[in-house]
């Protein structure tokens, strides 16, 4: 059972990891919106409760930055299996907190080998490259240590360039702003679009940017094997605008419709349509947000001759309407 397929009245269990140096809003943050996030999803007809756990490897207070005490709830052996793991960012430099921190790293290969989907921020990604988790694998960190930890971890494909990495269960947030970011795309696959939706709007002024435009995925759906799907995927992000049929995609993967339409869901776990109108609705995210086009040019640049069809698609995806989310971002905007 995964996080967003588990029913709705069983607890998202919370394991949040103390030591001494962390940034406590690094973690304060994101556990605020996964609250509103369950306040939320209640007054939809839904419960997702939360259980948290505050674990360490003591007994005694554990002092972050700024002076704040923070007290655990458990030790960490006696932590059970957490859904969901929030690793702090450090202050100043991480690589001198390595050594004091072992039962913390056989932790988190442990939730890491029980299936928990682990957020880590800023600098806390040490923690994670040292249990091994990410050989091979994208990983983001705060700019200012990032030439350390690549001599360090030459293993671990670090994206200076990106805020946020996805490889498999592992979310990387390189800076405490951008946990806010991240926050907001587990809240959306927990508990749903209108939730996420939600919960952005109320800490407008914490969220710089959406997950996707910030995001480099290891595991995206173009991370398969098939060649053909490779190359339909590539032209419809370049070709999106385009009134695409079937028989074009057919045309352009070189597959017999019934086995275009077989293997693309098998690649994407998408039917072909669907994955067309998610871009072309992720494209009027950014119009919206960015443009003063009107709804109907709107539609037609992505592609639909219609915009009655493109708003009634456009609630359907994100319970708003294409004005309702303009304003709600545009007062965002305005507010930074």
């Amino acid at each position: 059972m995964t996080l967003n397929n588990r029913p709705t009245s069983t607890p998202i269990k919370i394991a949040v990891p103390l030591f001494q140096h962390m940034i406590a809003t690094s973690i304060t943050l994101p556990l605020e919106m996964l609250e509103a996030a369950s306040v939320y999803s209640r007054l939809e007809g839904n419960h997702n409760p939360l259980e948290i756990t505050f674990c360490s490897d003591t007994s005694d207070k554990i002092r972050a930055t700024g002076g704040i005490f923070l007290a655990s709830d458990t030790l960490y052996p006696n932590t059970g299996k957490a859904d969901l793991v929030l690793v702090p960012a450090l202050w100043r430099n991480p690589l001198t907190e390595i050594t004091k921190n072992n039962r913390l790293i056989s932790w988190l290969i442990k939730q890491h080998s029980n299936n928990a989907l682990i957020l880590v921020a800023g600098t806390g990604v040490v923690f994670l490259a040292e249990a091994g988790l990410l050989n091979k694998q994208p990983a983001a960190t705060h700019w200012f240590y990032l030439d350390k930890l690549q001599r360090r971890y030459p293993a671990v494909n670090f994206k200076p360039h990106h805020l946020i990495t996805r490889s498999g269960r592992i979310y990387c947030a390189g800076s405490v702003n951008s946990v806010a970011d991240l926050a907001v795309h587990v809240i959306k696959v927990i508990m749903g679009s209108s939730v996420a939706l939600r919960v952005e709007q109320q800490f407008s002024h914490e969220i710089r940017k959406s997950f996707e435009e910030t995001c480099f995925p290891q595991d995206d759906n173009s991370n398969h094997h098939d060649e053909a799907i490779v190359l339909l995927q590539e032209w419809l992000n370049n070709h999106y605008q385009d009134n695409i049929l079937l028989s074009d995609m057919s045309r352009v993967s070189g597959l017999h419709i019934r086995s275009l339409g077989r293997r693309f869901k098998q690649a994407t776990s998408l039917p072909p349509a669907s994955y067309l109108k998610n871009i072309r609705l992720q494209k009027s995210q950014e119009l919206l947000k960015s443009s003063n086009l009107c709804i109907a040019e709107i539609a037609l640049s992505i592609g639909y001759d219609d915009p009655n069809y493109f708003s009634r698609s456009f609630y359907k995806q994100y319970h708003l309407t294409p004005s309702n989310f303009r304003k709600s971002v545009r007062e965002k905007l305005f507010s930074l």
